[in-house]
């Protein structure tokens, strides 16, 4: 008996990878999103699993791993930058990567 192997038209051996996302490292490869504004209640740094952990005012916590970010000076900048639009109770809208929900995972904020 013959063994027959087939390869489907439509299959595309030489696809391109697509185009990484330089500011935050992920492996999945879904569009940005970005959540509705709200303002930061609380903030804290954890130790254990290296990241920035940001209470809002929509009740969710948000979590960004700073390891996955582009550099250190990255995370403290961010880190900043949280801390400024918490004091001044100023609305933000946090922006996940990969298609990730950005009610939980964050790796910027608008």
């Amino acid at each position: 008996m013959a063994r027959v192997t087939f390869v489907p038209q439509f299959a595309s051996f030489n696809t391109p990878a697509p185009a990484a996302n330089k500011a935050f490292a992920t492996t999945r490869i879904g569009q940005d999103r970005v959540s509705h504004k709200v303002l930061v209640e609380a903030m804290h740094f954890d130790q254990a699993s290296k990241s920035i952990k940001v209470f809002c005012s929509d009740g969710n916590l948000r979590e960004c791993r700073v390891e996955r970010l582009e550099s250190a000076e990255a995370g403290r900048a961010l880190w900043r930058q949280l801390q400024s639009v918490g004091s001044k109770k100023q609305e933000v809208s946090f922006k996940a990567a990969g298609g990730f929900s950005p009610d939980k995972w964050f790796y910027t904020v608008e």
